[in-house]
């Protein structure tokens, strides 16, 4: 089947590649069937590195960055040529440099990509709760402007995400995000159910994140990870629905680079 990646009109510049890639048109065979890009997933490592030249040739770019994500709030400046698969503890990355991909992986966490036309500077992050209110976003854009980026011009894109409906949270993780700083009640990304439990919304929140700092230029894929088993692959999902443990859920991969 023929790859399939998302795009948001937000990103129009020929000289930037990039896509938030589906689970369609790889190599893989179930349960990580078949664009499966995590090499942490217990897939094996030889289709994995298959499924990211496919992406990597879609994108007509010269090298594939990857982490090791961990959770954090983590960014790497992307200052030389580094090797393929150069996997720091990282949960994100920063370059001006033409041809390499900056990839993030996610199986329900929000990737976000940026983009500043100017000063033609990329930033890639994994978002999930953790990342997020450890700031993760500013410290993104932080590291984006340290090399040459003006966040009045950076485009942010949110893309495929566990969205609200999906994403039940107790009592422990929601006392958390209320004690973030840029929370606020009254905007609905905590929504009441029963028995302390809550609907967390991530891509709000992350969307309050972004315009605190002053991020005007923003984008969201709206695709529901978890609603959409035949799109993307969801660790939540996957949890529910079978005895399968955390490596066994595949992680779909989303890119930006400057092409050559």
């Amino acid at each position: 089947m023929k790859i399939k990646k998302i795009q948001h009109s937000l990103i129009t510049d020929s000289s930037i590649s990039y896509g938030f890639f589906t689970r369609i048109g790889g190599k893989s065979i179930s349960p990580y069937d078949s664009l499966n890009c995590g090499f942490n997933s217990g897939d094996d490592k030889f289709n994995v590195i298959k499924n990211i030249e496919i992406v990597r040739k879609d994108l007509k770019l010269s090298k594939m960055i990857m982490l090791n994500q961990i959770h954090s709030s983590n960014i790497i400046t992307i200052d030389h040529n580094k090797d393929n698969y150069d996997f720091h503890k990282a949960d994100g990355m920063v370059t001006n440099l033409s041809g390499l991909g900056l990839s993030i992986m996610g199986a329900d966490c929000a990737p976000i990509l940026f983009y500043d036309d100017i000063s033609q500077t990329i930033g890639a992050c994994h978002a999930g709760w953790r990342g997020t209110i450890n700031n993760i976003v500013e410290v993104t854009i932080s590291k984006m402007e340290a090399i040459g980026a003006k966040r009045k011009r950076i485009i942010a894109i949110i893309g495929p995400a566990i969205q609200k409906r999906s994403y039940e949270i107790r009592e422990d993780v929601a006392k958390i995000i209320k004690q973030f700083s840029f929370y606020e009640p009254s905007n609905d990304i905590l929504y009441s159910i029963e028995n302390n439990k809550y609907l967390f919304d991530l891509p709000l929140l992350l969307k309050q994140c972004l315009k605190y700092s002053k991020i005007d230029k923003i984008g969201d894929t709206k695709l529901d990870t978890y609603q959409n088993n035949d799109l993307f692959f969801s660790h939540r999902r996957t949890t529910h629905e079978s005895a399968f443990k955390e490596n066994n859920t595949g992680r779909q991969i989303s890119v930006i680079g400057i092409s050559k």
